[in-house]
């Protein structure tokens, strides 16, 4: 950016050399915004290159990071499956340990219902061999029960 308010400068050459020196001194003045301190190409290609350098370096982090969140997502959605599955698995386990509790129930009031009747049976057998062994008046009161 150039002032405004510089006296406009002439420079006249006695021969038609100009020293690298002298170049110098004019580019740097041509490119100073009137405060004495060159602001030319050297300085706003390294600001432009940042600039650029940081849109770059943004993108490939906004790049990182959108490929690390879908990486967690099917990680995520992995997981829930792996979860699923292992909850169906579940699932059928206690189906089966229900059935199977329910078919231990049913045994087990066969077997009481059947144990009752063996006790009833056997004390039946035993009464009948207290009759036969004890005398005839214990054998007709055990055939009167029998009737009865």
């Amino acid at each position: 950016m150039f002032s405004t308010n510089l006296e406009p400068v002439h420079i006249c050459f006695d021969d038609d050399t100009i020293t690298g020196d002298e170049i110098t001194e004019i580019l740097a003045f041509l490119q100073s915004d009137g405060s004495g301190i060159p602001s030319g190409t050297n300085e706003l290609v390294p600001v432009d290159e940042k600039k650029r350098r940081r849109t770059i370096s943004n993108r490939e982090s906004a790049k990182r990071s959108r490929l690390k969140k879908k990486k967690r997502f099917e990680e995520l959605t992995e997981e829930v499956n792996r979860l699923n599955q292992r909850n169906q698995e579940l699932k059928n386990r206690i189906v089966n340990v229900v059935s199977c509790g329910n078919f231990i129930s049913i045994e087990n009031n066969r077997l009481k219902t059947e144990s009752v009747c063996l006790e009833i049976r056997l004390l039946e057998l035993y009464r009948f061999l207290v009759a036969i062994q004890s005398p005839i008046s214990t054998r007709v009161n055990y055939i009167t029960e029998l009737e009865i």
